[in-house]
């Protein structure tokens, strides 16, 4: 019998928007998390699954986790991401998992109030694996004007959003730094970390990007962005999406359309029970291991409608 246990989020907990949050979109999502080709013999499989969070733009109404296998709600100790933690024994060598949600995502235009404590602040000021706060970035960032918007304009100016090199995703200062390509990861890694130099608070936020009509079967293709701290108050910045579409240069400083779900938050990320490394980011999939290894042999296929 399959183990069904639902969630339902109220919205009244919610704080408001700081932003005129008028265009919004509702999402009806279903995924399936897949494990393929899990070695023969394997005692146990763990698998970590990104679920959509609950954010003063995003209201998650119901999530549903539908699985043979014990599974439990928990959230990593710094960013408080909330994930889904599925643990198989023994192992087949091909594993199921479905979910379905509810979710409300609101567009941003302006800054968000969301004050800072002590150690939330020193968590989105450290240095990171790959978000480097190196000489060389220090250097830049004290080269460039000291306003947010001129480490926006930066970025936007070295960066050209082009994957054909590879080491592009992982979101690699230095390398953005040394040839100046990449996508959302990488644009938004450098932002981080020559915002961080100057001691501004910055935030790695994951996700998907969605289309108006919907869309059914689709695996793969995340998106990525940030934000920074002015005082209480967050700003977001898109600026990969800003290279790509130049008549919205403006646009993605300080404003998000709702074409979006956040399922994820923070580089170097630790999720309860996992035996590797922090994860440089925790992917809007899934992350597992296999008797206490991490496995790469996952997938998911993503469907939603738009209400």
């Amino acid at each position: 019998m399959i183990l069904l246990k639902r969630v339902l989020l109220s919205a009244l907990l919610v704080p408001a928007l700081a932003a005129s949050g008028e265009n919004e979109r509702r999402f009806d999502l279903q995924w399936t998390i897949a494990l393929d080709g899990v070695p023969a013999g394997a005692k146990e499989a763990v698998v970590w699954i990104a679920l959509p969070q609950e954010l003063p733009e995003q209201i998650v109404e119901r999530i549903d986790v539908r699985t043979t296998w014990p599974w439990d709600f928990v959230a990593d100790p710094d960013f408080g991401n909330r994930v889904a933690r599925v643990s198989v024994a023994p192992c087949p060598s091909h594993i199921d998992i479905a979910l379905e949600a509810n979710v409300t995502r609101k567009s941003i235009d302006g800054s968000i109030v969301d004050p800072l404590d002590d150690r939330r602040r020193a968590l989105l000021l450290r240095e990171e694996s790959l978000v480097s706060l190196s000489r060389r970035v220090r250097a830049i960032a004290d080269s460039i004007g000291h306003s947010n918007r001129d480490r926006y304009d930066y970025v936007l100016d070295v960066m050209d959003y082009d994957k054909s090199t590879p080491g592009w995703g992982r979101g690699d200062t230095e390398r953005a730094c040394d040839i100046g390509k990449g996508n959302c990861t990488d644009f938004h890694s450098l932002f981080m970390s020559l915002s961080r130099a100057r001691g501004v608070p910055a935030l790695f936020e994951m996700g998907y990007p969605t289309r108006p009509e919907g869309e059914s079967g689709r695996a793969g293709g995340y998106h990525c962005w940030a934000w920074f701290w002015s005082g209480d108050r967050r700003t977001a910045v898109d600026i990969s999406e800003a290279d790509r579409h130049p008549e919205k240069v403006d646009f993605f400083f300080g404003r998000l359309d709702a074409d979006r779900i956040t399922f994820s938050r923070g580089r170097d990320v630790r999720l309860p029970g996992m035996k590797g490394k922090p994860l440089n980011y925790l992917p809007s999939g899934a992350y597992a291991e296999v008797d206490g290894a991490p496995f790469d042999g996952v997938t998911q296929t993503l469907s939603y409608t738009v209400k």
